[in-house]
């Protein structure tokens, strides 16, 4: 009777365990800039976090997006684009955000919050890994032929309403600032996206993405997930080593 209770209990544990960990994922976006004096500190926490996520073999995906509309304030910054200030208007807009703002971060396509928060990054964190996908998504590298990055990937069903976004991510930068906010700092910035494009969302096919002359390395990771259109929940993700 005694083995069969703890077999029971065995039993028991073991289901819950499975369902708090979940199959979940978390993929973090951090909206900054150099020429922001208060952006540092959420890259000190985002740093904190992948430290932790790499540790731990966590599944979770961090994006560093420069946004363009500090550079009139004095420093340009190298790694900005417009087209990470529209995606930024666009989560803020599909969320209910209250304003755009850096730092910002949204985790999985929520409600975006202070990129400095610790205490909140950690618990969106923890909720995306603890949730269950909705999909699945994988992603290999078939070969980088005339400045283009030619890509495989396979999803578990296709989806009108989704998009799948693609970024390359340079793991580490130093910047030394010589105007701005931040004049003085140099910089070490993580996971800062270089390359990014959207595409549809079928159950396969081939993802062509233009390098634009970047010498891809060891110091570069490709992160993938697929996204809804409209309210910008993400429901799979995954990362490659470049």
């Amino acid at each position: 009777m005694k083995r069969y209770l703890f077999i029971l209990i065995t039993l028991f544990s073991s289901v819950a365990l499975a369902q708090q960990s979940g199959n979940g994922f978390a993929v973090v976006e951090l909206f900054t800039s150099q020429g922001c004096g208060s952006c540092p500190a959420a890259e000190t926490v985002l740093k904190k976090e992948m430290d932790d996520a790499i540790k731990n073999n966590k599944p979770v995906y961090f994006l560093s997006f420069h946004v363009d509309y500090w550079n009139k304030y004095g420093w340009k910054d190298p790694y900005s684009s417009i087209k990470y200030s529209r995606r930024q208007n666009n989560y803020v807009s599909a969320t209910g955000s209250n304003e755009v703002f850096t730092p910002q971060v949204f985790v999985n396509g929520n409600t975006g919050f202070v990129g400095s928060d610790s205490k909140r990054l950690n618990s969106e964190i923890e909720k995306g890994l603890k949730s269950v996908a909705k999909q699945k998504l994988t992603v290999t590298v078939l070969q980088t032929l005339n400045d283009t990055l030619h890509l495989n990937y396979t999803a578990s069903k296709a989806d009108a309403n989704a998009n799948i976004i693609v970024a390359v991510v340079q793991k580490s930068v130093t910047t030394k600032i010589t105007k701005g906010e931040n004049i003085g700092r140099t910089l070490v910035q993580d996971n800062v996206v270089r390359l990014y494009e959207v595409y549809p969302v079928a159950t396969k096919g081939t993802l062509l993405l233009k390098t634009n002359k970047l010498a891809l390395n060891e110091n570069f990771q490709l992160i993938a997930f697929i996204q809804n259109k409209q309210s910008k929940k993400i429901s799979a993700a995954t990362a490659l080593t470049l």
